[in-house]
């Protein structure tokens, strides 16, 4: 039974109407309560869309790391000795038809391994301790300074055949293999100057190591040409550094990981 505001009872046909009006009363409610609801979730959708547009805007025009080089081309060849690059590491052009793979080398290996390398997508951390700045260097005044860099140390070639070392491709592949490793690298073309064997330097190989660790196509390799102690390279694209940035190296390897022209399965 359904009784009246006055605590009387009502007939069948009132209970009813009575009874469809509560529903309507209710059905209503709930209609303002989903529709509340749903007007909330389409502006997080909203909010959460254009979140999304701006962080791929940002993303799309945030200047890349390093400087861009101009492509040289990929042409295999076996002797670079009369080639000019456009960047000292080279970031492309000609090389050899071998290509060095990832890890840490004890030696100084040629460019026209590594060029091959970057074509695959490798990114290459060079480094050249002769240009590391010690405790003791950095109170040299101006002048000794000077003095300091007239009389800087010069590399030791070995005998490696004719030509320069370092030009020519001195590495041969064992049947269908194309790479070398650090474990079986070319012979070594070039004795490391006393620099190299300083703490400071032993140290920052460490820690290039322990990045180059945590990536599929990460080289690290001395290079006694080089004008600064860290380079850093990739197809198309070098930065210079004039002392060790962990975030500044990962920065450049996220970028340009494993993004060559050529793509390979290694």
């Amino acid at each position: 039974r359904v009784s009246d505001p006055e605590g009387g009872f009502l007939p069948r046909r009132e209970r009813r109407r009575l009874l469809r009006g509560q529903q309507r009363e209710q059905e209503g409610k709930r209609g303002v309560a989903a529709g509340a609801r749903n007007w909330v979730i389409g502006l997080l959708v909203i909010v959460l869309l254009a979140a999304g547009v701006w962080w791929l805007y940002k993303e799309s025009t945030k200047p890349l790391p390093g400087q861009a080089v101009a492509d040289l081309g990929r042409e295999h060849v076996t002797d670079i000795s009369d080639v000019t690059y456009n960047s000292n590491p080279p970031t492309s052009g000609k090389h050899f038809p071998v290509w060095a793979k990832r890890g840490v080398y004890d030696r100084v290996i040629s460019d026209g391994y590594l060029i091959h390398s970057l074509e695959h997508g490798y990114v290459v951390i060079s480094y050249n301790c002769s240009k590391l700045i010690t405790n003791h260097q950095s109170l040299i005044t101006p002048i000794f300074a000077h003095e300091t860099e007239e009389s800087h140390e010069e590399p030791v070639a070995t005998p490696s055949g004719e030509g320069r070392p370092l030009t020519r491709m001195t590495f041969q592949p064992k049947g269908s293999m194309s790479w070398f490793t650090p474990e079986s690298p070319p012979s070594i073309e070039v004795e490391f100057p006393e620099s190299f064997k300083s703490e400071s330097c032993k140290k920052l190989v460490d820690e290039l190591s322990q990045i180059a660790k945590g990536y599929e196509r990460v080289i690290v390799v001395p290079h006694l040409d080089l004008d600064t102690p860290i380079a850093l390279t990739a197809w198309g694209r070098i930065e210079k550094m004039d002392s060790f940035d962990r975030e500044r190296i990962k920065t450049f390897i996220s970028a340009f990981h494993n993004k060559g022209p050529e793509k390979t399965q290694e």
